[in-house]
C-alpha cells in the first residue's frame, strides 16, 4: 500500500514536470527557426542587392550603347530592305565610248535612250522579275526613307547611288547646253531644304504616292525612287503591277486599268491609303510619276498649315468650266490631311450622292475637289506665298519662266481668279514640285542641281 502511494507520488511529480521538458526544447526549436529565417533574411538581401548591382550594369549599357550600331546589328524585318538595281560607277565608261556622257539619256520627245547605254542611263531591265510577295501583303511605305538614313544598300554601295557630276552642267531636254530649267532654278532662286538626318520627323509627316504603270518601273520610277522619293517619310507607287523591291503594288479598282478610268484607280489609292496609313502621317500627297518633289519643301509649307486633323486639301488651285468647278491640278500633285482623308475613306468614297462613285474619267482631280467640296464643304488652299509666287507648278521649270498669257490658252483660263506671275516671280524659292518631268534622266539632272551641286548654280 506504501510502495503503491509512492509510485502515484512519482507519476503526479513526472507529471507536473512534464510541461517544463516540453517547454524547453519547444524553447530550443524555436530559438532554431529564429536562426533559421534570420539567414534567409540576410540570403534574400544579399540576393537583391547582387540584382540591383547587375540591373544597373545592364541599363548603363543599354543607354550607352550607339542607336546607330544597335540598328546595324539588327536585321531588318523588311526582306527587300537595301536592294537596288545595278548601277555602273561615273568613271565606268571611256571618252570613246558612245555611252561617255549623260547627254545620251536625254533623247527626243517620245523616244528613249540608245539600248547600248540604257546601263550608263540606269534605265535597264532589272536581273530578276518582281517576286511574289506574301499573300494580302501591305508595304513597307517607309523602307526607302531608312535607306537613306543607312547610307547604303545590300551590296555595301552608296544608297541613294551618287549622280554624275556632270549631272551639275547646263544640260536641255534633249542633251543641249542650254538649259532653260536651271536657268528658272538659278533666277528665282529655287532653295532646296534638305532632307531630314533622323527617324525624327522635321516638318510634317507625309507619304508620299505616284500612280504609275509597269513599263514605267524601271526608267521614271527608278528615278524617282534614287532621287526625292526617300525625302518622304513614306514612299508608295501604285502599279497595275506590284513589286514590293520598289515598293509598288497593285490594287483592285473598278473598271480597266487605263488612263481613261484614272479616277475609279485614284478612289481606290486614297481608300488603300487611309485603311492602312491613316493614323501614321500627318498628310498624304498623290501626283503621277513624271512629277518632281522637294519633299523637305513640302514638308514645311504643310506642317505650317495647322493641325492635321483639321480639313486641309493643297496644291494648285485651278476653276475649271462651270459653276464652283474648283479643284487641285492633279499635274503637280496634291496633298490631303489626316482629317481629310479620314472623312473621304469612310464617308465620301461610298457617297454616290456628291462623289461620282461609278464615274469613269480621267479628270480624277476634278472629281475629288467636286466630292470634298459638297460632301464636306472642303474648298481650295491658297497656296501662294507672301508675294504670290505660286508652290506648286505643273509644268516644267523653264515652261514656267517662259510662258506668256494668252486668253485662249487652258492654263490662262483656269488661272483667271489667281493671274500667274511671269518670269522669275512666277515662283516661290519655297516651291515644292514640279511636272512633266518625262525623262529619268531629267528627274537625276533637277536633283543633281538643286540638292548636290549648288554652287554650280
Amino acid at each position: 500500500m506504501v510502495q503503491m502511494d509512492r509510485r502515484r507520488r512519482r507519476k503526479a511529480k513526472d507529471s507536473l514536470l512534464l510541461p517544463r521538458r516540453l517547454f524547453g526544447e519547444a524553447s530550443t526549436s524555436s530559438s532554431f527557426a529564429a536562426q533559421v529565417v534570420q539567414l534567409l533574411m540576410i540570403l534574400f538581401a544579399v540576393l537583391w542587392l547582387l540584382g540591383l548591382i547587375v540591373s544597373h550594369a545592364f541599363l548603363q549599357q543599354h543607354l550607352e550603347k550607339d542607336p546607330e550600331q544597335e540598328e546595324e546589328d539588327e536585321p531588318d524585318p523588311n526582306p527587300y530592305f537595301g536592294w537596288q538595281p545595278d548601277y555602273p560607277s561615273n568613271d565606268a565608261f571611256s571618252t570613246s565610248s558612245e555611252c561617255h556622257s549623260w547627254r545620251v539619256c536625254f533623247p527626243e520627245p517620245e523616244k528613249a535612250p540608245p539600248i547600248q547605254c540604257l546601263t550608263r542611263c540606269r534605265e535597264q531591265e532589272w536581273d530578276e522579275p518582281a517576286p511574289d510577295p506574301p499573300e494580302n501583303w501591305i508595304p513597307d511605305v517607309t523602307v526607302l526613307y531608312r535607306m537613306r538614313l543607312a547610307g547604303k544598300d545590300s551590296n555595301g554601295r552608296p544608297w541613294p547611288p551618287p549622280l554624275d557630276p556632270e549631272l551639275c552642267q547646263e544640260i536641255g531636254p534633249v542633251g543641249g547646253k542650254h538649259d532653260d530649267n536651271k536657268k528658272l532654278l538659278d533666277v528665282v532662286p529655287i532653295q532646296a531644304q534638305h532632307y531630314a538626318t533622323s527617324l525624327k520627323p522635321s516638318g510634317a509627316k507625309i507619304l508620299c504616292m505616284v500612280y504609275t504603270h509597269d513599263h514605267k518601273h524601271v526608267n521614271s520610277v527608278r528615278a524617282i525612287r534614287e532621287t526625292w522619293a526617300s525625302g518622304c517619310d513614306g514612299f508608295l507607287a501604285f502599279s497595275n503591277v506590284t513589286d514590293p523591291r520598289i515598293p509598288a503594288i497593285s490594287i483592285p479598282h473598278d473598271g480597266e486599268e487605263s488612263y481613261d478610268n484614272m479616277w475609279q484607280k485614284v478612289r481606290s489609292i486614297w481608300k488603300f491609303a487611309g485603311e492602312h496609313y491613316l493614323e501614321q502621317f500627318d498628310f498624304f500627297y498623290l501626283g503621277g510619276e513624271d512629277l518632281f518633289v522637294l519633299p523637305q519643301n513640302l514638308k514645311v509649307y504643310l506642317a505650317s498649315l495647322g493641325d492635321p486633323e483639321q480639313d486641309h486639301f493643297v496644291g494648285r488651285r485651278f476653276k475649271g468650266h462651270g459653276k464652283n468647278n474648283y479643284f487641285n491640278s492633279g499635274g503637280s500633285g496634291y496633298a490631303l490631311s489626316r482629317g481629310t482623308l479620314r472623312k473621304y475613306v469612310y464617308q465620301g468614297y461610298d457617297d454616290s450622292e456628291h462623289c461620282s462613285v461609278t464615274a469613269h474619267t480621267s479628270m480624277e482631280d476634278v472629281m475629288m475637289g467636286a466630292c470634298l467640296r459638297k460632301a464636306f464643304g472642303i474648298g481650295l488652299t491658297d497656296t501662294r506665298d507672301d508675294q504670290l509666287r505660286e508652290r506648286f507648278h505643273p509644268f516644267a521649270p523653264a515652261k514656267h519662266y517662259y510662258w506668256k498669257p494668252d486668253p485662249n490658252d487652258w492654263y490662262m483660263q483656269y488661272n483667271r481668279e489667281w493671274p500667274p506671275l511671269l518670269k522669275e516671280k512666277c515662283c516661290a524659292p519655297d516651291s515644292v514640285s514640279f511636272h512633266y518631268i518625262k525623262k529619268a534622266a531629267m528627274m537625276r539632272h533637277l536633283q543633281a542641281l538643286l540638292y548636290e551641286c549648288p554652287n554650280e548654280r
